[in-house]
């Protein structure tokens, strides 16, 4: 949070003064100003809605540092080595089509062609694990903590759209 003698812009990482890259053992690292962070922890303020602006930068112990403001504005290298990274955190395949559905004893387990290719799924506490998003999506983690997109659910089958308490 922003202390009183803060200002946003003072948090804000010039992608000029950036760069991301791999290290020889596969870890992320972030030069900034010539200074090497090692496997930082990054964060995107808004996954679903903006996953390529407002990016975070954070220390192993939760220090931040900085914010970047729009991925695009990276040189090239850099930019694909923080999609890359982005994509691994924030794995998050598309539900093309469900094959099969069912529910029983408050347990939805269904059969969903991904965008990753198809997966059987396990819903428990489905007022818990399905999200309403905007634009007729919807935000779905199984019961082994694995998320995935339901976009335009208002087209499933009455039934399916039941089940999932659509």
């Amino acid at each position: 949070m922003l202390g009183e003698d803060q200002r946003y812009e003072e948090h804000i990482l010039d992608p000029d003064r950036l760069e991301i890259y791999y290290s020889e053992r596969g870890e992320l690292v972030v030069n900034l100003d010539g200074k090497e962070y090692a496997d930082p922890k990054i964060r995107c303020a808004f996954p679903l809605e903006s996953s390529t602006r407002f990016i975070g930068f954070f220390l192993a112990d939760g220090a931040e540092l900085g914010l970047l403001e729009d991925i695009d504005e990276l040189a090239e290298d850099s930019r694909s080595c923080l999609r890359a990274e982005l994509d691994k955190i924030y794995f998050c395949p598309l539900i093309l089509g469900v094959d099969h559905i069912d529910e029983e004893f408050g347990v939805v387990n269904a059969d969903v062609e991904t965008s990753s290719g198809p997966r059987h799924i396990e819903i428990r506490q489905i007022r818990k694990n399905i999200r309403l998003l905007s634009g007729h999506r919807a935000l779905i983690e199984d019961a082994d903590g694995n998320r995935y997109e339901l976009r335009d659910w208002h087209h499933l089958p009455k039934l399916t759209r039941e089940i999932l308490g659509l």
